[in-house]
């Protein structure tokens, strides 16, 4: 596993890429559109830019 600097969900995705994953596994907090909206959210951002499937625990 890889370790890196900077934005969370970028850093996720980048290191799914370079390590070549099947799958990536990430918890979300169940915060409503809005909320996502203003704070934005390391899932969904994964969600919308992995290279690979993503499944969403809550």
């Amino acid at each position: 596993m890889l370790a890196g600097h900077g934005d969370p969900a970028s850093v996720i995705c980048e290191s799914a890429n370079q390590e070549k994953v099947d799958l990536i596994i990430i918890g979300t907090r169940g915060k409503g559109l809005v909320s996502e909206m203003i704070l934005g959210s390391v899932s969904h951002h994964v969600i919308q830019h992995a290279p690979c499937p993503v499944l969403t625990v809550k």
